[in-house]
């Protein structure tokens, strides 16, 4: 670190000045060794304390200190590590924390909130309500990250299913190219759950990439309560689409290979799954 800050602190403007450091060193070395030798050992220690000084920068300081919490407690760590430790050590606590730092973040800046339409025709964002009720669609904007515990912060947030039948719901996803592990068992998991209640997930939005994410994690099929819709040059029509088709899900239009949701099949649905668990696992019973 004392060769870089030196170094910029002189004017170097590329990794070269490291290279070219040290051959000159070599040969100042080679070449007046007795020179060198009556250098003052306070003298090479002043000019790192002046090259470590104007590696100092007041402003960026300043910014990461407003930056928040996290910022705060890494940048206090790391330079209370720096004092104390080797130079690598330190700085190896200070990212190791700032990754720390990050992980947590990113796991309490998931914000889910419902899309619905007013009575002027507009769409409007409201808060998710906890839990899902009637044989109802529903649209559903994610913010944040799905990484780490983004996913699992982002399973406390969905709405639970609970009363009536058939609940829908739509998750618009749309600008993700690419998500966890965790997240595909959190949404498998949540189909699942509104699959008990005879209603289905749909994903909308869908990237291409993710698209191949899914195909290649086998975790949707044509009759799992887990559809995609895949992301359009038009804003929203993905959307609209998976919405109308939950629509006609509801009222018992769906394609003959889905289960309808009407409440005779919602009936009938119910009961083949509580025969299916009896016959294969009938000590639950």
């Amino acid at each position: 670190m004392s060769q870089t800050a030196l170094n910029i602190s002189v004017g170097a403007a590329s990794r070269w000045a490291s290279i070219m450091s040290g051959v000159w060193m070599l040969v100042i070395l080679v070449a007046f060794s007795g020179l060198v030798g009556l250098v003052a050992i306070p003298t090479l220690a002043a000019v790192l304390i002046i090259a470590s000084f104007s590696a100092i920068r007041p402003s960026e300081i300043t910014t990461v200190w407003s930056s928040g919490p996290s910022a705060q407690i890494a940048l206090v760590t790391t330079f209370v590590s720096t004092l104390f430790l080797p130079v690598a050590a330190a700085v190896g606590i200070g990212v190791a924390l700032s990754l720390l730092l990050s992980v947590n973040a990113a796991a309490q800046d998931v914000r889910v909130t419902e899309i619905v339409r007013n009575d002027r025709g507009e769409f409007e964002e409201r808060d998710a309500p906890s839990r899902r009720e009637g044989r109802r669609g529903t649209i559903l904007q994610i913010y944040g990250s799905l990484f780490y515990a983004g996913a699992r912060t982002l399973e406390e947030e969905l709405p639970v299913p609970d009363g009536a039948d058939s609940p829908v719901v739509v998750i618009r996803i749309r600008a993700r190219v690419m998500m966890g592990a965790t997240a595909f068992s959190v949404l498998s998991k949540y189909a699942a759950s509104l699959d008990e209640h005879v209603g289905r997930l749909y994903l909308s939005g869908v990237a291409p990439e993710l698209m191949q994410q899914f195909a290649e994690s086998g975790r949707v099929a044509s009759s799992d309560p887990l559809k995609l819709k895949e992301a359009t040059v038009v804003m929203g029509e993905s959307t609209t689409a998976a919405y109308e088709e939950g629509r006609a899900f509801l009222v018992g239009e769906a394609p003959e290979d889905e289960v309808s949701a009407s409440p005779r099949a919602a009936w009938v649905h119910r009961s083949a799954r509580w025969a299916k668990n009896v016959f294969t696992n009938p000590d639950d019973e």
